[in-house]
């Protein structure tokens, strides 16, 4: 089988920074201006660009967890990352020559929808490697999170100010540059670790098979459904509704990402002595609490205070979430860290259709929905068991 000249080195930490800040900030780019560049340059209508943002998720949930399972049958992470960087830069270049519908909802969705698959199986690797020779695999883990928690903080202002004050072509060029860099390091650099599987592990296993990873996966697709349709909302609640400032929405976002990133990094060193459910069942409490006050916060600057229980949910579970997946499922790592992927994937495809309550005659009955989704969500997760150990 082909390999890359870096599967056969032992990899370094350096390797899995780079990877972690310029494979999430090539996708920042393109995905927040996607809607923006669909409607204004190519001149899709409602329809066009609906269906657009339908195929494209579902794409990606198989996409991504079809190679995961390939991945644990000994298709190397390497050349898959390599692939994946491969298709970014194809996505990017092919964004540039103006497609229509049909090649946009094709070629365009297989490019994009590929080039995701690079995030799950760069996890999956980072956390071979950590297990192989680390002391503290849950603070790599968390940290490398935190690095794309960071690109996503970076990336949308930049996409959105390349886009608008130059062109579209040259923030497509900048992504497919970082996804070259990306694929550079990853065809040198980037180790296949071969892990022995634990007694009893079985690298065949079906994940849906797990009473806990079905619940565990359920519960995370809720809470993203919910904290998704929130997402979605709040800037047409608070620019529309409530009349403030069209600029307070990115005030909102931008200091909830901010305040996740030592949230993240706080849970890791916390997770081994109160256990990662604990952990996620904070998170989720924060959600529900969050979308309570959504209801009744009308003041801009409450607004503002209600954020850290945002950056609380996003940054316990979100970093928590993907390791539970991999300890609940530690011989099939390219499988578990995809799953965690899919239920944040299947959340948006929900949470985005959440928005048509709107039309009952206020955008505050989506996060009253959202309220009884992620309660449903945190009594399902109660029933999740336990990981046994939780790994370094």
């Amino acid at each position: 089988m082909f390999q890359t000249k870096g599967a056969t080195k032992k990899g370094d930490t350096l390797t899995y920074v780079l990877l972690c800040t310029f494979i999430p900030f090539a996708g920042s780019l393109i995905y927040p201006v996607l809607s923006l560049y669909v409607t204004t340059v190519l001149n899709f209508d409602s329809f066009g660009t609906s269906l657009l943002f339908v195929l494209l998720p579902v794409m990606t949930v198989a996409i991504v967890q079809i190679t995961g399972r390939l991945s644990d049958h000994g298709l190397q992470r390497p050349l898959i990352v390599c692939t994946a960087c491969i298709a970014g830069i194809l996505a990017a270049i092919f964004l540039t020559i103006r497609p229509n519908l049909i090649l946009m909802c094709t070629l365009g969705v297989f490019f994009l929808a590929s080039s995701a698959v690079g995030f799950p199986q760069m996890f999956a690797s980072a956390r071979e490697f950590s297990l192989r020779g680390m002391r503290n695999s849950l603070m790599f883990t968390t940290f490398l999170r935190a690095l794309c928690s960071l690109a996503w903080v970076v990336g949308p202002p930049v996409s959105y100010f390349v886009a608008t004050g130059f062109s579209f072509n040259l923030l497509f060029v900048l992504s497919a540059t970082m996804f070259a860099f990306s694929l550079v390091v990853t065809f040198f650099y980037l180790p296949h670790i071969k892990i022995e599987p634990l007694e009893g592990g079985n690298k065949k296993e079906n994940p849906f098979k797990s009473l806990a990873v079905v619940l565990l996966f359920i519960s995370c697709a809720l809470m993203f459904t919910a904290f998704n349709s929130y997402i979605v909302t709040m800037p047409l609640y608070v620019t529309q509704e409530l009349k403030l400032n069209e600029s307070w929405p990115g005030y909102m976002l931008g200091l909830a990402a901010f305040l996740e990133i030592p949230i993240m990094l706080i849970a890791a060193k916390v997770a081994k002595k109160v256990g990662l459910k604990s952990i996620i069942v904070v998170g989720a409490i924060c959600l529900v609490l969050f979308l309570v006050a959504m209801n009744f916060v009308v003041d801009k600057w409450h607004f503002l205070y209600i954020q850290l229980l945002s950056a609380l949910f996003i940054g316990l579970v979100s970093s928590m979430g993907m390791v539970y997946f991999q300890e609940l499922l530690p011989t099939i790592p390219g499988q578990s860290t995809s799953l965690f992927i899919n239920a944040g994937t299947a959340g948006q495809i929900a949470g985005g259709a959440l928005i048509s309550l709107s039309a009952l005659g206020s955008y505050r009955y989506i996060f009253m929905a959202g309220v009884g989704i992620s309660l449903l969500a945190l009594i399902i997760l109660c029933f999740v068991k336990k990981p046994q150990n939780l790994s370094n």
